[in-house]
C-alpha cells in the first residue's frame, strides 16, 4: 500500500495470540491541498491532529489501528475519493471492528451519502466511530448521528452559498474571484493601518508576451498555432503551481486566452460580466478585432502546406469565396500552380469558376497597383482637401462626443439593472446572458465611435499621410517588394480582390480608410 496515502500497521503474532485485540481502521480527510501542505509540511496541521485523535479513540476502545487511509485535498461532497474507496475495498478483505473518523463530516457532507457509507461499513461487520462525537447504536446515539449528518449537510450547502455570494459581490466591485489568468499575478498588499487585502497586478515577465499575442493576431497575418509556437520561442511559460511545473501554452490554452474578456478589463462570473478593477492588458478595440478573426476562422486560420502572399487577398469573382493554392502535376513531372475556388470543393452551391494560373493572378494584381497609385501632384490635392475637412470635422465633433458619452452611460445603467434583475432571480440565466451580450456589443460600438471622434486632428492627419505614402508610387514599390512585403501592402490597401478567368473579371475593393479618400483611377468602374 502506498505510504503517502495509507499505512498498514503489522501487529506481532504473539500479541494477537495472547490478547486478541480489537482492530480498527482510521480514515482522515482534508478538503484542500493547502490544508494538507500548510507550513511547508506535506501533512500540514490538520492531518496529524486527526491521526492523533483517532489513535486515542482506538486506544480507549481497546483496539489497534491496522490501517490508515488519508484523502488529501478531497471534497466531502462526493464519495468518489481514492482513499475512501480503497478503505471500503480493504474492509471487504480485512474485516475490522471499528472505522474511526475524527468527525462525521470527514466521511460525508450529505445525509444521503452518510446513510450509504454507514450501511456499507456495517455490511463489512465494522462499526462507525467518531473521535469527537458521541454516536453509538443506542436510540440516542442513532438520533445524534442523524442530527450531526444533517448539520454537516447544512453547513456544506450554506458554505457553498456564502462563498458564491462573496465571489459575486467581489466581482460586482471589480475584483477577481480565484486565480488570475496568465499575464497577471495575485498579490497581497497592506493598507496604511496595516490591514491586508488581496489585489491583482500585471506580471511583468509574462504580460508583454500576452499583449504581443493579441496585437499580432489582430493583424490577421498569424494563426493561433503560429502564435503559440512563437510564444514558446519567446520563452513564455505558465506559472508553476504545487502540482504543475511551468509549461508552454498549447494551441487550446492560447485560444482560451484570446477569448478571455479579462484581458480587456472585464471580470466574468457564471456568465455575468462586470467591469474589473484590474489594469486591462489589451485595448478593447484590439480584443474586439481578435474576436472577429477568431469567429470568422473558427480556431484561427489554419496553416497549410501551400502558401502564397495573395492567398488572404484574392477571392473568387463568381461566388466571392476564398481562393486556395493548388499544385497540379503534369505527366512529365512539371508542376503548375493554380488558385482554385474553395467553393468547388465544399461550396453550397458548388462554384464552377475555373482554376486560375497563379502567375496570371500575380500579373493582374500588379496591374491593379498601377491603376491605384497616385502622383505627387494628386497626393498634394488629396492632402489639402482632407486637412481642411478634418479641421471642420474636429470643430463639430464635440457635441457628437457628448451625445455618445450620454448614450454609453445609459447603456451602463441598463447593464446594472439587468444584473440586479438576474441576481434577484427575476431573469433566467440564458436570457440574461443573451441580453447582456447585446448591451456589451452596443457599448463597444458606442465607445469605439466615441474614441474615433476623440482622435485629434494631428493623429488623423498623420494617418492620412501614412495612407498617401502607401499610394504614392505604389506600383513601383509593389514590383520591387519581396513576397512578405507585398502581403503587407495588400493588407494595408486592399480589403479584397475579386478575380475571375476573363480579363475584365476583376474588382479591387480598397480598405474603407483608403476608399474614403476618393481615389479614382483609369479603370474607375473596377474599384469600390
Amino acid at each position: 500500500m502506498n505510504d503517502s496515502s495509507s499505512k498498514t500497521l503489522h501487529v506481532p503474532t504473539s500479541i494477537h495470540t495472547a490478547f486478541s485485540p480489537l482492530s480498527a481502521v482510521s480514515y482522515i480527510r482534508v478538503s484542500t491541498a493547502r490544508q494538507a501542505e500548510r507550513n511547508g509540511e506535506r501533512d500540514g496541521f490538520s492531518i496529524p491532529a486527526q491521526r492523533e485523535a483517532n489513535r486515542k479513540q482506538a486506544h480507549g476502545l481497546g483496539a489497534l489501528i491496522s490501517a490508515e487511509f488519508v484523502d488529501r485535498g478531497q471534497s466531502g461532497r462526493s464519495t468518489n475519493r481514492p482513499e475512501l474507496q480503497r478503505m471500503l475495498a480493504y474492509l471487504g478483505d480485512h474485516p475490522a471492528d471499528y472505522v474511526i473518523v475524527h468527525k462525521l463530516d470527514r466521511l460525508a457532507r450529505s445525509r444521503a451519502d452518510d446513510i450509504a457509507l454507514t450501511q456499507a461499513i456495517r455490511d463489512t461487520g465494522a462499526r462507525l466511530i467518531s473521535s469527537t462525537e458521541n454516536i453509538d447504536t443506542t436510540p440516542n446515539g442513532v438520533l445524534l448521528h442523524g442530527i450531526m449528518a444533517s448539520i454537516a449537510e447544512f453547513y456544506s450547502r450554506n458554505l457553498a452559498q456564502e462563498v458564491m455570494k462573496g465571489m459575486r459581490q467581489k466581482a460586482i466591485q471589480g475584483g477577481t474571484p480565484g486565480r488570475a489568468p496568465i499575464g497577471y499575478l495575485n498579490v497581497r498588499r497592506q493598507t496604511e493601518d496595516g490591514r491586508e487585502y488581496r489585489a491583482i497586478q500585471l506580471d511583468h515577465e509574462r504580460a508583454p508576451h500576452i499583449a504581443w499575442a493579441f496585437a499580432t493576431y489582430a493583424t490577421g497575418e498569424w494563426s493561433v498555432a503560429q502564435i503559440a509556437t512563437a510564444l514558446t520561442d519567446r520563452g513564455l511559460r505558465t506559472r508553476a503551481t504545487a502540482s504543475r511545473s511551468p509549461a508552454a501554452l498549447t494551441v487550446a490554452s492560447l485560444h482560451r486566452v484570446l477569448t478571455n474578456p479579462y484581458y480587456k478589463g472585464i471580470v466574468t462570473l457564471n456568465g455575468a460580466q462586470h467591469a474589473g478593477s484590474h489594469e486591462p492588458l489589451v485595448p478593447a478595440k484590439t480584443w474586439d478585432t481578435v474576436q472577429r478573426f477568431l469567429t470568422s476562422r473558427g480556431q484561427g486560420e489554419r496553416s497549410r502546406i501551400h502558401t502564397h502572399y495573395l492567398k488572404s487577398t484574392v477571392r473568387c469573382f463568381k461566388c466571392q469565396r476564398r481562393l486556395l493554392v493548388h499544385n497540379a502535376h503534369s505527366k512529365s513531372g512539371r508542376i503548375y500552380d493554380y488558385f482554385v475556388c474553395s467553393g468547388r470543393q465544399n461550396g453550397t452551391p458548388r462554384c464552377t469558376q475555373s482554376a486560375l494560373r497563379i502567375s496570371d493572378v500575380e500579373r493582374r494584381v500588379e496591374d491593379a497597383y498601377e491603376r491605384i497609385q497616385i502622383s505627387a501632384h494628386r497626393r498634394n490635392e488629396i492632402e489639402l482637401h482632407w486637412q481642411d475637412r478634418l479641421a471642420a470635422e474636429a470643430s463639430g465633433s464635440e457635441q457628437k462626443r457628448s451625445d455618445l458619452a450620454v448614450q454609453a452611460q445609459e447603456i451602463r445603467l441598463r447593464q446594472e439593472k439587468l444584473l440586479e434583475a438576474y441576481y434577484s432571480d427575476a431573469l433566467p440565466r440564458d436570457l440574461f446572458v443573451k441580453e447582456q451580450r447585446k448591451l456589451s456589443d452596443s457599448l463597444s460600438r458606442t465607445e469605439a465611435e466615441e474614441e474615433r471622434l476623440s482622435d485629434d486632428v494631428v493623429f488623423q492627419t498623420k494617418h492620412l499621410a501614412e495612407s498617401l505614402d502607401l499610394l504614392e508610387d505604389a506600383y513601383d514599390r509593389y514590383l520591387a517588394a519581396a513576397p512578405a512585403d507585398r502581403k503587407q501592402l495588400n493588407n494595408a490597401l486592399m480589403d479584397r480582390v475579386l478575380i475571375g478567368p476573363n480579363p475584365e473579371d476583376i474588382c479591387v475593393e480598397l480598405r474603407p480608410e483608403i476608399a474614403k479618400l476618393g481615389l479614382r483611377g483609369a479603370a474607375e468602374e473596377h474599384f469600390v
